[in-house]
């Protein structure tokens, strides 16, 4: 027989460690702005918001940061992406994104979008948001390090 402690074994060094970034979209944190995209950027974490098929601009809006129908979006860190928690301006706003969320498992409490991903990548997209104008104070992204 073997027990438990007898299964342990050294990775090598290779565990990851779970971080969590916020960004707050908040005029400090947008990087670059034209009517086609936006950069948001903050503790490692970043989202860039691309018109797309859109047909209105990207908007000059901060706190909370718009994203129209039609747009895409994709966020990114620096490590295989575990959770995203989405800070919407209402709950109106939390369920057009998270109609719009094909990959995942995703789930919505009040204003926040919840997705669970498998942690295989450092990106995650939306290809088009489909359920309207998304309106987000903030984001969370936790990865691994």
């Amino acid at each position: 027989t073997i027990s438990l402690p007898d299964l342990a074994f050294s990775s090598g060094g290779d565990e990851k460690t779970e971080v969590t970034g916020e960004l707050t979209f908040i005029a400090a944190n947008r990087k670059s702005f034209t009517t086609s995209q936006q950069v948001w950027e903050a503790n490692n974490v970043k989202l860039v918001n691309d018109k797309g098929s859109s047909t209105s601009n990207v908007a000059d809006y901060v706190n909370p940061a718009r994203f129209y129908k039609s747009s895409k979006i994709t966020v990114s860190a620096p490590g295989a992406i575990t959770t995203i928690v989405f800070d919407c301006n209402n709950a109106s706003y939390a369920t057009a994104l998270k109609d719009s969320i094909k990959t995942g498992t995703v789930s919505v409490a009040s204003d926040k979008v919840t997705v669970i991903l498998d942690g295989s990548s450092n990106e995650f997209v939306i290809s088009s948001l489909t359920g309207g104008q998304v309106r987000m104070d903030s984001m969370t992204v936790t990865y691994l390090e």
